[in-house]
């Protein structure tokens, strides 16, 4: 897999032929023919094999580069790295305007020009190709889908979208119609992110006004303090929706709930995820999703849960409690000493000291039955 990352400052580099390129290159596969023209001149501009470089190209270069790799969705921005610059037939937004035409070779000539030599024709204008985007409009009812025009690199994964869905073209308006309001509220689940940053699709004022009623159900994570360590609940958050609701929505592979009026589309990418966290705390690899679980985390546990959670939410904030006993896990270096009399303390080496602290931080805190539940010890 290849990715181009033009910087930033685009604009102000071109005119300065110093435009600054990072290129990601996959070497653990061959690649596909149709990246070997564009290796050919990375390798030709003083491109070395390795997973990522850096090169300066001038505006020349660039143009020659996005030549070989015309309609292919390989470049980003430094800034926006998760969505590819778009094609308009042979134009790169936000790239090809900065690099100005290709220069025109003059070619000298080597007999005289007539002297009565009659002014050439003008050129003929070269067509534009105008490339609409993917268009969507409707409500929660029916969607009607325009596609992009033919010509675009996009054209044929949205065609297969809306034929795998049951999206119907109407030849009068050439629009594609999904007309089942739980059919369209279950592929907005699943695909209106998909719409907005790998189509970049264009959405409808008609659409929003529509839709304006229609949310994303969100990962939500809470932890209290309790008597053998922690209960932890994560699931989906859905307005006032409650876990019945929730749990039903999932159990029947219904990508919305629906609370007080308003509609929570279930991204089923977002419930992986949160199936896989839920998993992960219960120890149970087979367990069924969820819309929403407790699980009871013994302090021992913490560091490991720790890791989980920031994953699947980032703004979690654990409970103070929770924060002391997990920096103590992952830094014993830090705990206080044990107090251990001076006449055994001269004798012990430094390891020792901290496996005395630490096992004096699992008694002043009550966590020392709890860690040998952990280790099967008291069994």
């Amino acid at each position: 897999m290849l990715r181009l990352f033009m910087p930033p400052n685009l604009a102000a580099a071109a005119p300065r032929d110093a435009i600054g390129l990072k290129v990601e290159l996959d070497l653990q596969a061959p690649p596909p023919p149709s990246l070997l023209p564009a290796l050919a001149l990375l390798q030709r501009f003083g491109a070395k094999p390795a997973p990522v470089l850096f090169l300066q190209l001038d505006r020349a270069q660039l143009r020659e580069l996005m030549g070989a790799l015309r309609g292919q969705p390989v470049f980003f921005r430094l800034d926006a790295p998760a969505r590819p610059l778009l094609w308009v037939g042979p134009i790169l937004r936000g790239v090809s305007e900065h690099l100005g035409p290709p220069p025109v070779a003059e070619v000298p000539s080597l007999r005289p020009a007539p002297a009565a030599a009659s002014p050439p024709p003008p050129p003929r204008p070269t067509p534009q190709v105008t490339i609409t985007p993917l268009t969507v409009d409707g409500s929660e009812h029916f969607l009607a889908l325009s596609l992009p025009s033919r010509e675009s690199a996009l054209y044929a994964a949205a065609l297969d979208l809306v034929k795998s869905h049951g999206f119907a073209l109407e030849p009068s308006n050439r629009k594609w119609w999904l007309r089942d309001r739980h059919k369209v509220l279950n592929f907005l689940a699943a695909h209106r992110t998909t719409l907005e940053e790998e189509f970049h699709a264009e959405f409808t004022v008609n659409f929003e006004r529509n839709t304006a009623r229609l949310h994303l159900a969100e990962i939500a994570v809470e932890a209290t303090a309790a008597a053998d360590g922690f209960a932890v609940t994560i699931g989906l958050r859905a307005g006032k929706a409650d876990a019945t609701a929730l749990a039903s929505a999932v159990a029947a592979n219904r990508g919305y709930v629906e609370d007080r009026g308003e509609i929570y589309l279930i991204d089923p990418v977002r419930l992986a995820r949160l199936t896989e966290a839920q998993r992960a705390l219960a120890g149970e690899p087979g367990a069924a999703a969820s819309g929403r679980r407790t699980h009871r985390i013994s302090a021992a546990r913490l560091t490991e849960v720790q890791d989980v959670l920031a994953e699947l939410a980032p703004h979690f904030q654990p409970p103070e409690t929770w924060r002391a006993r997990g920096e103590a896990l992952r830094n014993v270096s830090t705990l206080p000493p044990a107090p251990v009399p001076a006449f055994l303390d001269g004798q012990l080496r430094p390891y020792q000291r901290l496996g005395a602290a630490w096992l004096w931080h699992l008694h002043r805190h009550g966590l020392g039955g709890v860690l040998a539940d952990e280790m099967g010890l008291g069994k």
